[in-house]
């Protein structure tokens, strides 16, 4: 109950503006959090995508390899 009176009694002596700077503070706050989870989530998901395509990436490399050398083998 003090606190809530202390912030009522700051307030009082600083007034609205002092009330509209924390509100905006802490939007402030609260959207670069959500903002920071958002963007760890999507970067990790998108580096998942892309662990997966690399894995087939280097599977079908492996294949043309072998191909080419099957084909160099045979024209000697």
């Amino acid at each position: 109950m003090a606190d809530a009176l202390s912030a009522l009694s700051l307030v009082e002596d600083y007034g609205l503006p002092l009330v509209l700077l924390l509100g905006a503070i802490y939007a402030l706050y609260r959207f670069m959090v959500f903002s920071l989870y958002e963007v760890k989530n999507e970067f990790g998901a998108h580096h998942s995508k892309a662990k997966e395509d690399m894995q087939d990436v280097k599977i079908q490399l492996g294949e043309i390899k072998t191909q080419l050398d099957i084909m160099l083998r045979n024209q000697k």
